[in-house]
């Protein structure tokens, strides 16, 4: 009888609806806590749930009593943490040699590079490995942790100075450091399971790294008939052909496009997309990517994707915290506007603290790549040209 655990970080999913079949058989351990709970077999809301270990103790007591047929998560920091208790109780489904291959940017590049082209990096142990990488591949060189996501903790030295104030920082014992690749950076969304294939490709309107400078972040679309959206689908099988992969995934893939013509592996992750990811795959293609993923990796059936070109695509870019009291204005005033949505949550005068931070963010919709990113760029000038100052927090 099938008897799942979840451990959830997505705030908005609601597993009695995307799981009907199985409300009274989820028990779900979440780092948000979620709106609609009712009639699932066990919920709770941890907090700091992704550094505290009670949601993996917790599922193992509960095995005792009633053994888990599937484990599953939406969170890419527990990825290791389901596959070791998936290991440990015979479940099937991604192992944790798998899950570290995804996990540690390291370990991922060493496999990927098996049939792809990757930048050159190597491990941090000391402040000479960093040095010495500098002299063997010069100015400039990214110093990243291993098992950090949304551009958390990365840094860009373009010169010496920068050098020595990364040196000021506090060392720590997971750095990576890897060659900067120039050009624009596109990412590639799949969920791929037993007789089902999904994949959508879109470019980031600026570097992800940008929004620590104070570059509003996004993204814009391919045609899925756009010649590159079907290279980057060629570049994401011949990487997956190095790992290895479970029956059932969702992968999200970052790829740098080179002056010279080349893609370059930047990172994949084993994973759904973050940011707007989700919700601009459903505006265009009317695939809920979380839906579709837990539905199989719980042996569910799912609608099929997909076989017809959409009608048209879709971007989105986020306004970044200003660092000071600001008030995010209203919908901008455009009839191809699909969404826009204010993060509420947001402490007055907050900074930009990794690269999912925003005050707010807006959807377009458009025929191609090149009318939404037109589109994008003008609902941006409207949102930072309407900002009003707050001159308290209940303003």
């Amino acid at each position: 009888m099938t008897n799942v655990a979840v451990i959830n970080y997505g705030p908005r999913l609601d597993y009695p609806e995307m799981l009907p079949e199985l409300v009274d058989k989820l028990h779900v351990f979440s780092h948000n806590e979620l709106q609609n709970t009712e009639g699932l077999a066990h919920y709770e809301y941890i907090e700091d749930c992704e550094s505290v270990p009670y949601a993996e103790l917790m599922i193992r007591r509960l095995a005792r009593e009633k053994p888990f047929t599937h484990v599953v998560t939406d969170n890419e920091y527990d990825l290791e943490r389901a596959a070791r208790i998936r290991e440990d109780f015979g479940i099937s489904g991604q192992s944790p040699a798998s899950a570290l291959s995804f996990r540690d940017k390291l370990v991922m590049k060493e496999v990927a590079g098996r049939t792809v082209a990757t930048a050159r990096f190597a491990r941090l142990e000391t402040i000479v490995d960093l040095t010495r990488f500098i002299e063997r591949c010069a100015y400039p060189v990214v110093v990243k942790p291993v098992k950090q996501g949304g551009s958390r903790d990365i840094a860009v030295l373009r010169g010496d100075d920068d050098l020595l104030a990364f040196s000021r920082r506090p060392w720590r014992d997971d750095l990576m450091a890897e060659e900067f690749i120039e050009g624009p950076m596109y990412h590639v969304d799949a969920v791929l399971g037993d007789g089902y294939r999904f994949v959508a490709s879109s470019r980031y309107l600026r570097s992800c790294l940008g929004v620590f400078s104070g570059q509003n972040n996004g993204s814009v679309q391919l045609h899925p008939q756009d010649p590159f959206a079907k290279r980057l689908e060629e570049f994401l099988d011949r990487t997956l052909e190095a790992f290895d992969t479970p029956e059932v995934s969702a992968y999200h893939m970052e790829v740098f496009h080179t002056p010279e013509d080349e893609l370059v592996l930047c990172e994949i992750a084993s994973r759904i997309g973050g940011d707007r990811i989700p919700l601009l795959t459903r505006a265009t293609y009317g695939v809920d990517l979380h839906t579709t993923l837990l539905r199989q990796l719980c042996g569910l059936p799912v609608d099929p994707p997909p076989t017809a070109p959409p009608a048209e695509v879709h971007g989105s870019v986020s306004i970044l915290p200003q660092g000071r009291p600001v008030r995010a204005p209203g919908r901008p005033p455009f009839e191809w506007v699909r969404h826009y949505e204010v993060n509420e949550q947001l402490a007055p005068g907050a900074v930009t603290l990794h690269s999912a931070s925003h005050l707010c963010f807006v959807i377009v919709r458009g025929a191609d790549t090149a009318e939404v990113e037109r589109r994008l760029l003008q609902a941006e000038t409207w949102l930072l040209a309407n900002l009003e100052e707050a001159t308290h927090q209940g303003s």
